[in-house]
């Protein structure tokens, strides 16, 4: 009787222990966001075929209440196989008001499946869960509003820090930032901001402990709680719990810029970044962003990569928790200022940028089509013309110019390279060819995310009807190059150029185009709507997909996959 009295009170302590177990098993995150290695934090990478899951948190794939007067965004999503096996995919979203909603899909293999958000749930914030039941799984969005079309990654992992370089808080832009918490407990995250104006970060009040609850996203509207600046970093920082953040900008057009740009935030920050440009003309303006989020002062130096041996080349400093921003723009008559970078117009290039003591930073850029530096400038009709870097100008029946990016000679066609890639690499003085437009776009705006880390297996995914024509921009990392140069010995006759090849591929990996990659280290390379490439190299580099489409739906910047 005693053993029957006693066996009870020693059950109990026994089910609170399993009740731990359990509800920490709970909330773990999904087995394919658990990332051991510091260093795996710098990449958005594909689960390997062989993986047990796919799990990819997406903080937004629609919106209404935020961008009131800026239009509602919706999305695709796109979800690819690169497997041999069919994939089971189950997508749940979460709308706050709505409630959680899910929906399976089944995903042949070696393709794309798409879908639609707005065919499932309505609400004004959405983000969305995917899963597989197996590995090899990706997913990107594309995202569509009044303001433009533009495609964004979502995230493989969940991490405690997120940095966001670009930002504006003028009165014709709206800056958001979206934070999703998928796990089962509430997460609390600190936001702060740094601006081109002061030094130092700047901690809202309000964004101070800020509670994301289990199972949602929260939407914070940059403008409300910064100072009225041209440009606005943000550090999103977890005390508890892990997360996943996107952000947003648009512009609305009152002013005369016009656009909306989305993408992933970067979850670290590092000593190297590569950006890969398509390139700019006198409509096509991109600023370069360079964000120190540590408590030390970051000694930085930024190049440009290119075809022209006068490519440039600026030294300066970042103060702790702040940000700078640099001019990117072609050579002029007058001397360029202090935070001017020169860039060739008309041709492809890339920009380097290296934290020379260290301290690691965020690198970002944001291009803008149609629009002159000043946001009040306005933009008036233009006749058809052609300025002397070879871009044509034709007026659409709005009134409105379009704008192109117009690239150096070479092959036409899909999966072609755009420039003379298979020419003598000695050769930096031969002249280049200016191709007639090869993308046009209205006022359009991108975010340009920079390359922490290069890699030698990219996938790029281009949404089905997605308009128009793509290019890839692929630069090798030139600081590499240099020390592998150096290393290599005086017989001239050893070539380069079986390592600087990229081989692009099916997601069955057939072999389509080969690009060979010039001695300038940067190559733009053409691609059909509605493509899946993977892009394989021996040698790793950056590569960043440039879209521009005719219409309103403007210029849209997309950062591949490693996979």
């Amino acid at each position: 009787m005693n053993i029957l009295r006693w066996l009870p009170r020693l059950l109990i302590p026994l089910a609170i222990a399993a009740a731990l177990v359990i509800d920490a098993l709970d909330d773990r995150t999904p087995l394919s966001a658990v990332v051991e290695d510091p260093e795996a934090l710098t990449q958005v990478v594909v689960p390997p075929p062989d993986a047990l899951t796919s799990s990819w948190f997406c903080a937004v794939v629609g919106m209404r209440a935020p961008v009131q007067g800026f239009g509602e965004v919706t999305s695709e999503l796109l979800l690819t196989n690169m497997t041999a096996e069919t994939a089971s995919v189950s997508v749940e979203f979460r709308g706050r008001t709505t409630g959680r909603q899910f929906v399976t899909a089944d995903v042949a293999p070696h393709s794309t499946g798409v879908v639609t958000t707005s065919d499932y749930v309505r609400d004004e914030v959405i983000g969305a869960l995917v899963e597989a039941t197996s590995g090899g799984l990706a997913v990107t969005r594309r995202l569509v509003s009044p303001l433009g079309v533009d495609e964004a990654r979502c995230s493989s992992t969940l991490a405690p820090n997120w940095f966001v370089p670009v930002g504006d808080t003028q009165a014709d832009a709206l800056g958001v930032l979206a934070i999703m918490n998928p796990l089962p407990r509430d997460a609390i995250v600190d936001v702060t901001f740094a601006s081109e104006a002061e030094f130092g970060p700047f901690v809202a009040p309000a964004l101070t402990g800020v509670v994301v609850p289990a199972w949602s996203t929260v939407v914070v509207d940059v403008g409300e709680h910064a100072r009225r600046r041209d440009v606005v970093a943000a550090s999103v920082s977890a005390r508890t719990g892990r997360i996943a953040v996107d952000s947003f900008l648009a512009y609305d057009g009152s002013v005369g810029r016009r656009g909306l740009a989305a993408e992933l935030a970067s979850v670290a920050s590092g000593d190297r970044w590569l950006v890969p440009v398509a390139g700019i003309d006198d409509r096509t303006h991109l600023w370069l962003r360079v964000f120190n989020p540590s408590d030390d002062v970051a000694e930085v130096s930024a190049s440009v990569a290119s075809h022209d041996s006068r490519s440039d080349r600026v030294a300066f400093a970042v103060a702790s928790h702040d940000v700078m921003e640099l001019q990117v723009e072609p050579p002029g008559e007058l001397a360029p200022g202090l935070a001017t970078l020169l860039a060739p117009t008309g041709a492809p290039f890339g920009i380097a940028v290296e934290s020379q003591n260290g301290v690691p930073i965020v690198v970002w850029a944001e291009t803008l089509v149609g629009s002159a530096a000043s946001p009040l400038t306005d933009i008036g009709a233009a006749s058809a013309s052609v300025s002397a870097a070879g871009n044509t100008e034709v007026p659409d029946s709005g009134g409105e110019s379009t704008t192109v990016v117009a690239q150096t000679g070479g092959t036409q066609g899909a999966d072609a390279p755009v420039g003379d890639a298979a020419s003598d690499e000695g050769d930096d003085e031969s002249p280049v060819e200016i191709l007639p437009p090869v993308h046009r776009a209205q006022s359009g705006l991108a975010f340009v995310p920079g390359i922490v880390r290069t890699s030698d297996r990219w996938l790029v995914v281009i949404a089905p009807e997605s308009g128009g024509e793509a290019l890839l921009t692929i630069m090798t990392d030139p600081l590499a190059a240099a020390d592998a140069d150096g290393s290599q010995d005086d017989d001239s006759s050893v070539s380069t150029n079986s390592d600087r090849r990229v081989v692009v591929e099916t997601l069955g990996r057939e072999t389509v185009a080969f690009i060979d990659v010039p001695a300038s280290g940067v190559v733009t390379h053409r691609l059909a709507s509605g493509t899946t490439r993977l892009l394989v190299s021996d040698t790793p580099f950056a590569v960043l997909l440039w879209q521009a489409r005719s219409g309103t739906q403007g210029l849209s910047v997309a950062h591949p996959l490693v996979w």
